[in-house]
This record gives structure tokens, C-alpha cells and sequence, in this order.
């Protein structure tokens, strides 16, 4: 078990307008704020237009950390992921940012519902060269069994440097459905040191995140790219989920680390 564990925050969902989601840079950085208060240390954003389609044009991307850093101490994954007709170098500008710290390294591709989300070991060396470029440590996310194995050979090759940070990611579908023997398995292939998480999107209580932590997660993710629904309720807002998980850890004796904790876990 670990005891200490570190909240993450995506809290822009795919869909669009509606459903309080917020897309706009005053709207995401009222609610990060608000959520980092409550706990959240690490912020998962999306360069997005003001519809919330992924887009290369950064603008709104930094107008958006600077009013975040402006009221909130709080680490910036930058990702380079979602689905879009993005090309590998429109992908990574968002590491390029001088807010992320941080940035997600989707390891490899999947069927994605009814789409190909295409990450090709040739983009994923690309994008670790520009991450390494930027100083912004990997986020390496896994999901799919293979993806692990990919990861493992790109550390072994000396591209990805150790301590390593994984994110497994669970029951997108057609990816890996959530078993705890599965990431039982995930987490024995880890190397040494390494940090680890889990998200799991659709989630409508916060059981698995729980056996997560007790199996050695470091890191556990809620927000609207994720699930809206928690214990029996739909979540009005990011910082109700991230309100409800931050008591559902703190009653089950978990301590809650803060942005400069947290740094010093995953920015070794």
C-alpha cells in the first residue's frame, strides 16, 4: 500500500459544450484553481479551441496555464494525445510550453471505439526527443498490454531515462478492461523505482482507484475527461470529483501530497 498518493486533474472531456464542461481559458483555469485548493497537484490539459477540438495553435494553450499559475501551484502534464487528424510534430507543442513540467507519452496504438488512435513507435521516439529537448519528464501511458513491452524496450535502448513515471490506462474501449490481476501483472514488469497510476475512464465510483493505492499506485486521476459519475452522483464539476476523492482517500488513511511533494516524486 501506499499511503502518500498524489491527485491528478484532467477536467476538459471530449464532448464538447455542455454539462459544465469547461472549454474556455477563464473556465478551465477558475476550475483548476479551485480543484488544486482542494487538493489536486498535477493538471492533464489538452491544447484545445474554444469548441474544445484539439488544435496546434497554442494561444489558448498558454493563456490558459498563465491564468492557472497566476492562482494555483500545480504540476502541468502537457499531453500530446486524443484523437485528431494532429500530425506527430503538431502533437508534441504542447510540451513546448514553459508552464509543462511535465508530458504524455502515449506509447503505442489502439482501436479507440470506432477510431485508430495512432501513436507508431517511430512518432513515439520523436516525441521523447522533443520532450528530452524541452527538459519535461514522460508520462509513459499504457494502454494496452503491449504498450508496456514497447515502453520497456525504449527504456532498455536508453531512450527514456529512469526513475520512470507509467500511467495505465484502463477500460477505453477496445483497450484493457480493469482486472486487479491484470495490474498486478503491469506492475511486476515495472522497472525498479519507477512511478505509477492508474486511470480509468468510465469509472463510477472511486473502488478502483482504492485498490489502485493499495497495490502501490502513486498517482490516481479524476475529472471530466475521465467520468462524471462518483458514488451514486453525477459531478456538476471537476472540483466536486476531486473534493469526493480527496475524502474517500483521507477516511481510508491515505495522505494527500501537495504540488512541491509531488514534484519530488515524479520529477526525479
Amino acid at each position: 500500500m501506499n499511503n502518500k498518493v498524489i491527485i491528478a486533474l484532467a477536467p476538459t472531456g471530449g464532448w464538447g459544450a455542455g454539462r459544465n464542461n469547461p472549454l474556455v481559458p477563464e473556465d478551465i483555469a477558475s476550475d483548476v484553481i479551485a480543484c488544486a485548493a482542494e487538493g489536486a497537484a498535477v493538471l492533464h490539459v489538452h491544447c484545445r479551441d474554444r469548441a474544445g477540438q484539439l488544435t496546434d495553435d497554442l494561444s489558448l494553450f498558454d493563456e490558459t496555464l498563465g491564468l492557472i499559475k497566476q492562482g494555483a501551484d500545480i504540476i502541468l502534464e502537457a499531453s500530446t494525445g486524443g484523437l485528431s487528424e494532429l500530425s506527430a510534430a503538431q502533437r508534441v507543442l504542447p510540451v513546448t510550453s514553459s508552464h509543462a513540467e511535465m508530458g504524455s507519452l502515449n506509447i503505442g496504438s489502439l482501436n479507440f471505439g470506432d477510431y485508430v488512435y495512432q501513436n507508431s513507435v517511430a512518432d513515439v521516439r520523436f516525441w521523447i526527443e522533443e520532450m528530452k529537448r524541452q527538459g519535461v519528464k514522460p508520462s509513459l501511458e499504457v494502454f494496452d498490454t503491449g504498450h508496456l513491452e514497447t515502453a520497456l524496450n525504449l527504456i532498455g535502448d536508453g531512450l527514456v531515462a529512469e526513475p520512470c513515471n507509467f500511467s495505465f490506462i484502463f477500460n477505453v474501449q477496445w483497450g484493457m478492461s480493469y482486472d486487479k490481476r491484470l495490474l498486478a501483472y503491469l506492475v511486476s514488469r515495472l522497472p525498479t523505482d519507477s512511478c505509477w497510476g492508474a486511470i480509468f475512464i468510465g469509472s463510477i465510483d472511486f473502488s478502483t482507484h482504492l485498490e489502485a493505492i493499495d497495490m502501490g499506485a502513486t498517482i490516481v486521476r479524476v475529472g471530466f475527461e475521465d467520468s462524471l459519475e462518483y458514488n451514486g452522483r453525477t459531478a456538476a464539476s471537476n472540483v466536486e470529483l476531486v473534493s469526493a476523492l480527496r475524502k474517500e482517500l483521507e477516511k481510508n488513511g491515505h495522505k494527500i501530497l501537495g504540488p512541491q511533494e509531488a514534484r519530488q516524486r515524479l520529477l526525479r
